[in-house]
């Protein structure tokens, strides 16, 4: 039987866990926000109504699905409630919240939702760790879902690699989604922060993990880029050429080039337009890309199986790897 086919770029919300985190807010932590300017704000205030039900009701998601031809979608948290600003136990309790309602959402329609996208209160290694068990061992999460930074700290510092270790143990994938990029003091207009800022993100805190040797160290380490990686896979071979004649960026990785790596990630279909797909595709191997919406938001893909239906060259087999197949295997589905 094929595949079913797999959205693993969406999110859910839970407002309670935005109720119980708004009062320890900072606002600096929170780019996308903080950076935005007036003009996009106001037409947040237009948008967000319109998806208020898709975006925290999971039954309202069920036609929207249908519609695009997404048989499952693999929930995740919705970024803007990560909090890792706030204090940690409080972030714990926002996290397990937020797992639950995924969670609950997936017992209450199995056949149109996996719960893929685990938040855990990365501020603090030990709570994230013990989430991300309850999460995957108790509730059922296939894998979790992180932002780029956290409060300014990178993610390939040394203090999260207890984190890095823990994941590769345990074996599930990690979606890598941000809130913003960190420093968009210039991208305040034109719905820049998102527009530019998130896959800069992605690009940014993707490239400091790989030059650091995260994956070298951690080969099993399983990455998951939105976004089809930022902008990480269209100019691999610059960071390849800066690898070659640059001897500090080979201090951590001194045999491989960081495409090797870039290889070895996975990444979503959100690009917009075939010519992309083909590229990433190209790059990463077709085996290393997934059908992703980001549903429900107006920056989201309407048309997931239909981008992969037009990219010319394709094998059969390939089509249905992208659509679904290597989602169920990476995720377990």
């Amino acid at each position: 039987m094929p595949a079913p086919t797999i959205d693993i770029h969406c999110h859910l919300g839970t407002p309670a866990a935005s109720d119980l985190l708004a009062p320890h807010g900072k606002p600096e932590y929170e780019p996308y926000d903080h950076f935005m300017g007036r003009s996009s704000r106001d037409q947040n205030a237009v948008m967000y109504p319109t998806i208020a039900a898709q975006l925290n009701d999971p039954a309202a998601r069920i036609e929207p699905m249908d519609a695009m031809g997404v048989q499952i979608q693999g929930l995740a948290t919705f970024v803007s409630q990560y909090g890792y600003w706030a204090p940690a136990q409080l972030a714990a309790e926002a996290a397990r919240i937020q797992n639950d309602n995924l969670a609950q959402a997936a017992t209450d329609h199995p056949d149109r939702f996996v719960p893929c996208g685990a938040t855990v209160p990365l501020q603090d290694v030990e709570l994230a760790i013990e989430e991300m068990n309850r999460a995957v061992d108790e509730l059922g999460f296939k894998g979790l879902q992180i932002g780029g930074t956290v409060e300014g700290h990178n993610l390939a510092e040394p203090r999260f690699r207890p984190f890095w270790q823990a994941v590769a143990a345990k074996g599930v994938p990690v979606i890598l989604h941000p809130n913003g990029y960190e420093e968009s003091q210039r991208l305040d207009d034109y719905f820049l922060v998102n527009c530019i800022g998130n896959p800069l993100e992605t690009t940014v805190a993707a490239h400091r993990m790989i030059f650091s040797g995260l994956f070298e160290e951690l080969p099993n380490l399983k990455l998951v880029l939105l976004h089809g990686g930022g902008y990480l896979p269209f100019y691999a071979a610059r960071a390849d050429h800066t690898w070659e004649v640059r001897p500090e960026t080979r201090v951590h990785i001194p045999d491989n080039p960081p495409s090797y790596y870039m290889k070895r990630l996975y990444y979503d279909t959100m690009v917009f337009q075939p010519l992309y797909l083909q590229h990433l595709i190209e790059i990463v191997g077709s085996a290393r890309v997934m059908a992703g919406t980001d549903f429900p938001f107006d920056m989201g893909e309407t048309d997931p199986m239909g981008l992969v239906d037009r990219l010319e060259g394709l094998a059969d087999e390939e089509r249905e790897a992208i659509k679904g197949a290597n989602a169920a295997r990476l995720f377990g589905i």
